[in-house]
């Protein structure tokens, strides 16, 4: 498992002209599938992240809609070839595909499973995994695809007969990124140690209630964005059940379900991030994280804020002469209605080398923010993970690498799938890592 060093930075709008022609590196060549359209249907699986946009958006415009990129019989050889997401979780998906931890499973290939959504892309070791599983391990062969940006929400649930304020967003409290981390650490217990941004709880006895910090039922690619982003704040190793490790160990595999011990989390009931923010709703005194458009879909947080007990907060995004500033992850604010996340200025960076990965063939598991961004700053990218050869893979067909194929082309193209993120609590990804994408996905072959 890699370590997070020190971490290089550049706006995610640039990207060198080495690193384009780095697409078309020996060992990716475009390998050869047949007309558009002429494949079979598919289903994906994975993070619970994307199920609303691939299920109700990109599944649905891209078996229905005349966008030149889709399959609706208006393209190619004219044929309906489908495409279905099931949301079983990032973790349940890589493991289906043999990429550990998968506890000795048998991985599954085939239309039913045929490409993988995660927010943890896999690291090279876990890449390394689902090679050992070709007919002919071929290095390169993985490709892991940024799909859409995501916005990780800070929910609460206040003590019973608890509201709240704050001076820098009154209605509602506001969390500095010491205050997020330190309840997940186990070192903020109490409501009214929240003191950010002149937070305060109104209520009897409620500042002196306990906090109980909520975490994923499955190993969640939320939960490793939202781990990468703790290590940012406190690169410290913490006390667990099974050892101590920094958050940056813990995003990953095996360690991606365990918390520090200090921190008393309960874990939802069930896997996905519907789950987890149902328990936080009807939890009080509670905390927890999900992605933007998980958390809206509660009606628990759609309108939160004034006299609300339920809500998500407000994360401090920078700091400036002493005094911090705080950013809502989305673009208006709480509120029924969709919006995008806001992370449009976002700023990520790749550990010790330059961001981006220069291909959608390299390992993506190190990219995370800044603690110091413009917009919200507890951001990151969902991915889809496919395979430049699906015959290398046992039970696979040329019908499946093309629909698969088709597909993603039609998921990372600005005027197809990524015009569809906004206004819909995501965020589609910067035109740099854009490129990336396309060219990713014109790698899938049979």
């Amino acid at each position: 498992m890699k370590s997070l060093s020190a971490r290089g930075a550049v706006p995610a709008c640039l990207i060198s002209a080495a690193a384009v022609l780095a697409l078309a590196a020996p060992g990716t060549a475009l390998a050869k599938t047949s007309t558009q359209c002429s494949g079979v249907n598919v289903e994906g699986q994975g993070a619970s992240t994307q199920k609303i946009i691939q299920q109700n958006f990109w599944n649905k415009q891209f078996n229905e809609s005349s966008n030149k990129y889709a399959c609706s019989g208006t393209q190619g050889t004219k044929a309906k070839p489908t495409v279905k997401y099931n949301s079983t979780g990032s973790g349940a998906g890589l493991k289906s595909w043999g990429i550990e931890p998968n506890e000795g499973e048998t991985p599954n290939f085939g239309p039913t499973n045929s490409y993988l959504g995660t927010d943890e892309p896999p690291s090279a070791t876990q890449i390394a995994d689902l090679i050992k599983h070709e007919s002919t391990e071929t290095p390169e062969s993985v490709l892991t695809i940024p799909v859409m940006q995501v916005a990780v929400a800070a929910i609460v649930n206040l003590p019973s007969g608890c509201t709240a304020t704050s001076t820098a967003n009154p209605g509602r409290l506001v969390f500095s990124q010491a205050t997020l981390q330190g309840i997940y650490a186990g070192t903020i217990k109490t409501w009214g140690a929240i003191k950010d941004g002149g937070d305060s709880l109104i209520g009897t006895g409620c500042a002196g209630d306990t906090i109980q910090p909520v975490v994923r039922q499955d190993q969640s690619g939320t939960t490793h964005i939202f781990k990468r982003f703790l290590n940012l704040i406190n690169s410290s190793s913490l006390a667990t059940s099974k050892g101590s490790f920094t958050w940056g160990e813990l995003s990953e595999g095996a360690l991606n379900q365990t918390w520090p011990t200090a921190a008393s989390t309960i874990h939802a009931e069930k896997s996905g991030g519907g789950e987890l923010v149902a328990l936080v709703a009807k939890t009080p005194g509670s905390v927890g994280y999900a992605s933007l458009a998980d958390a809206r879909a509660n009606a628990a947080f759609k309108e939160g804020g004034t006299g609300k007990q339920a809500f998500w907060v407000e994360l401090e995004n920078e700091s400036k002469k002493g005094k911090a500033k705080f950013q809502d992850p989305s673009t208006n604010l709480e509120s029924s209605s969709t919006a995008s996340a806001n992370c449009k200025k976002t700023v990520y960076s790749n550990g010790a080398v330059p961001f981006p990965p220069p291909s959608a063939t390299e390992p993506w598991n190190e990219v995370t923010t800044k603690t110091a961004e413009k917009t919200y700053p507890l951001c990151g990218f969902s991915f889809d993970v496919s395979v430049t050869k699906y015959s290398l893979l046992p039970g696979t067909s040329t019908g499946e690498a093309e629909t698969v194929k088709n597909y993603l082309q039609y998921v990372t193209e600005k005027k197809g799938g990524q015009i569809l993120l906004e206004g819909n609590d995501y965020l589609g990804v910067p035109s740099a890592v854009g490129s990336i994408s396309k060219a990713g996905a014109g790698l899938i072959g049979d």
